[in-house]
């Protein structure tokens, strides 16, 4: 094991260097003094409490058109300190400015690091800004990079702007705040990643790490430095000059499948002197640029930028970023380590001192949460058996880093036959805080029908695959084994492992697959099979006119998850004016794969038997309401328009107001009064009453229940029988085909009929308070 970094003091040269630093007298590469030639701008500062080096400023701008000018201004610490310079040696040496040691030890001297650099209140600072022109809609429309003057008008703190979110004032500061926020907010869900975003267990950054407290204000300035990031590895990334960006690649070339397959990505973030895809934030491209003070891979890709704003030759070559690169990747290795090891003693102490002398009594008295911290003090002090009693009743109410510390800890051999433990989600907790890397291998043996997994711990895996059905299982099955494996010393390296079967890929039957020269094999194929037709077109890129007219004729056909494929992601502006399309169920869909929030806000005028319906997604509506005599039909056709908004970008979070007179004419007036309106809520993890099911469109509970047990959708088909559909629904659950048959004038009320009796005679478990 590699010792520990160790702290520094700067020599006397550096200090001297630092203290000869005079701001007025600075000059730019055409020895002009930088204070008179550049622009100036101002914004606020937010930081926790105790910074004291402030990279970053923001600041928000109405434009006369409607959009706003988003400015993020990081200091310019390249014009401190030259390169090569006593200073900047150093600062490649320290990296990062390291906040766990006693003193904290600062990449750069405390005359630059906590004066001149940091963006300050009410004073002067040199900076680098870049102007985003975003739409309504979150959209950015165009940018540029200056070189400014930044003056900070406030320094707020993470807790001051917290409570300002949560309970505004009437000031320009607070209302800029709350537009921020907003803008925050979209850009996080159109990038759709799976780190840098709010979780209902609080805001998981950018490498993963799980922040519970001032959630809403870290995810405003964690969303801002990300489009910042970004922004500037695209536009070095576009030129093909080489930096230090910041990659997540994973090993998949489709970087649609690789975000898709890898979910919370395991495999750490490395810097590389070329883009690569980062997958854990759902980016191209990525590099570090806003926070110069306090790490020196954004010293070196300020200068860098500073050079292509200039219209000059980098002072980086490759070999020197490539070197650079290798030394600050060994470096954060060992960082993470010595970090990991420096707050897991804090934590100890902490611990201990509050459970030392805790009785038994004591211990059943505890909450959730406080019996989830002794787990961690006995985990770290080798004495879980005292609770081993304890965890057993207290099973249900286990949280996943209580089975980590269980398992990983105090090497316990217990729970690995409950079914229920998400072991996939107890490794990334592992790999976020050990460092351990976890793949998974999945193979498809097609004689079988079986999926094998090997689940790999740094390289190491168990000496058997687990197997299931389904993939998804065989994965959970895999980490379980992989984590057993670990306690019990039996991990081997995954090269002396084999799958039980030659490794080929799935065969696909003939039906399986549409032949381009065959377009009517649509209606012969099942529901099934006609999904994995869809699959195939699109990931061979075959869509087109001729298959969409024939798609039309089995448009009833399809599953709600085809139709989420069809409009979602290859976009295609059809199918909105067929009747039996169920818009509702597509959203629910949505709202399980890409982690968006689904609302429906239904008011009805009191004057009229008309309901009015929006469906908002993250905050986003189609411009104009739904109206309709019929409450559930008003909220399928606000789906129907949110969706085609969606294809056509027109969504907008302020929709136009209408209102309905007495001959149920549309005109652009006033909104009925809210106290007049009856709002309904829905979203994803909706717990609905048996009077709400009563009420409840039972394709959509149908396929909630699919979504909810990670089962195959149903299959229907249809038969006439004189002015009457017969709809015949299969579903393929707990391994064996349960089905039924409903009737109605019209093949939506067939299916609707079929789905409730599926659910009724079979009792399935729809969730009810």
């Amino acid at each position: 094991m590699k010792p520990p970094i160790q702290t520094k003091k700067f020599t006397s040269e550096q200090i001297f260097q630092a203290s000869q630093i005079n701001l007025f007298q600075l000059k730019d590469d055409e020895d002009k003094l930088s204070f008179e030639n550049r622009p100036s701008v101002f914004g606020i500062t937010i930081d926790d409490a105790t910074t004291v080096d402030r990279d970053d400023g923001i600041w928000l701008v109405e434009l006369s058109n409607g959009n706003y000018e988003l400015q993020v201004s990081i200091t310019d610490v390249s014009a401190l300190i030259p390169e090569d310079s006593p200073i900047d040696k150093e600062a490649f040496s320290r990296v990062t400015t390291l906040y766990h040691t006693k003193p904290i030890t600062p990449m750069l001297p405390v005359h630059v690091s906590t004066n001149l650099g940091s963006l300050e209140e009410r004073q002067a600072r040199l900076a680098i800004t870049v102007f985003f022109e975003i739409n309504s809609s979150g959209k950015i429309e165009k940018f540029r990079i200056e070189e400014t003057i930044f003056k900070s008008l406030k320094a707020f703190s993470y807790e001051e702007v917290e409570t300002i979110l949560s309970n505004p004032r009437d000031n320009i500061h607070d209302h800029i705040l709350i537009k921020i926020q907003k803008l925050a907010q979209m850009l996080g869900k159109s990038r759709m990643g799976k780190s840098g975003i709010l979780t209902v267990d609080g805001y998981v950054d950018e490498d993963g790490n799980l922040i519970k407290e001032n959630i809403n204000t870290y995810q405003l300035i964690a969303e801002l430095m990300i489009l910042t990031n970004t922004t500037i590895a695209n536009v070095l990334n576009a030129q093909k000059i080489p930096a230090l960006y910041r990659t997540q690649d994973v090993g998949i070339d489709d970087f649609s499948r690789a975000i898709k397959e890898m979910g919370h990505c395991l495999v750490p973030a490395i810097y590389s002197i070329f883009a690569q895809p980062h997958v854990g934030l759902s980016l191209e491209a990525y590099c570090h640029f806003t926070s110069p003070l306090r790490r020196f891979v954004d010293l070196v890709n300020h200068r860098i930028v500073k050079a292509l704003i200039k219209n000059k030759k980098s002072s980086y070559s490759v070999d020197n970023l490539q070197d650079i690169a290798n030394y600050i990747n060994n470096f954060s290795n060992q960082y993470k380590q010595d970090k990991s090891n420096y707050l897991r003693l804090k934590r100890k102490k902490e611990l201990k001192s509050k459970y030392i002398s805790i009785n038994d009594q004591q211990i059943r008295e505890l909450s959730n949460d406080d019996f989830s911290n002794l787990v961690e003090y006995l985990a770290f002090d080798g004495n879980l058996d005292k609770i081993i009693h304890h965890l057993h009743e207290r099973f249900n109410d286990l949280q996943l880093k209580d089975f980590y510390y269980l398992w990983f800890f105090g090497r316990l051999k217990i729970f690995f036959d409950y079914p229920d433990i998400d072991g996939i989600s107890v490794l990334l907790i592992a790999s976020q805080i050990m460092g351990i890397e976890v793949n998974y291998d999945v193979e498809y043996d097609s004689q079988k029908q079986l999926y094998y997994c090997f689940c790999c711990l740094d390289n190491l895996t168990n000496k058997v695959p687990a197997k299931d059905t389904k993939k998804t299982k065989a994965k959970h099955k895999s980490a379980l084994m992989a984590i057993r494996a670990f306690i019990d010393q039996n991990l081997v390296n995954k090269n002396e492992v084999s799958f039980p079967f030659t490794k080929r890929k799935k065969p696909r039957s003939k039906i399986d697959v549409l032949p381009h020269d065959d377009l009517n094999n649509f209606e012969k194929l099942t529901d099934k099979n006609l999904s994995k037709s869809l699959d195939n077109l699109m990931e061979s890129d075959a869509l087109n006119d001729q298959i969409l007219l024939q798609l039309e004729k089995v448009v009833d056909r399809l599953q709600p998850k085809d139709l989420y494929k069809l409009w979602f992601i290859a976009k295609v502006n059809r199918f909105f004016d067929y009747p039996d399309v169920d818009a509702v169920s597509v959203l629910l869909v949505r709202s399980q794969i890409d982690s968006v929030k689904v609302e429906y806000d239904i008011s009805k005028n009191p004057d009229t038997s008309y309901f009015i319906a929006s469906c908002y997604v993250d905050g986003l509506t189609a411009p104009q309401a739904e109206i309709s005599s019929k409450k559930n039909k008003a909220k399928q056709q606000s789906a129907l328009a949110y969706i085609k908004g969606f294809i056509e970008n027109t969504l907008t979070d302020k929709p136009n107001e209408i209102s309905i007179n007495d001959d149920q004419n549309l005109t652009k007036k006033t909104k009925l009064d809210n106290d007049k309106s009856l709002v309904i809520k829905e979203n994803k993890t909706e717990i609905l009453t048996n009077q709400q099911i009563k009420e409840k469109d039972w394709i959509s509970l149908l396929h909630q229940f699919c979504l909810q047990y990670q089962i195959d959708y149903p299959e229907y088909h249809y038969s006439k029988i004189d002015s009457f559909f017969c709809c015949k629904v299969k579903l393929l659950y707990c391994g064996k085909i349960i089905q039924s048959e409903g009737y109605g004038k019209n093949k939506k009320y067939a299916k609707q009929s079929a789905s409730q009796l599926l659910i009724i005679h079979y009792d399935l478990n729809i969730k009810m308070n």
